[in-house]
């Protein structure tokens, strides 16, 4: 994103809520997705090497299907 499209959007925010078509939640929501937008993270990060090992040592053997 440039400057000048977060400075648009920012002003979108600003109008809409001014003019009372969003609700304070909506704007924090809506510039929380400015933010993420321009840090390119959402916020989630997954290294998959934390979680590999406790998917391949449990012991499904004694699992019952109902």
């Amino acid at each position: 994103m440039t400057v000048q499209e977060i400075i648009e959007q920012i002003k979108n925010i600003k109008g809409n809520y001014v003019n009372g078509n969003i609700t304070g939640d909506d704007m924090v929501e809506l510039m929380e997705d400015l933010i993420h937008d321009v840090e390119g993270n959402d916020g989630m990060m997954w290294d998959d090497e934390d979680n590999y090992g406790s998917y391949e040592e449990t012991d499904f053997t004694q699992l019952e299907v109902m």
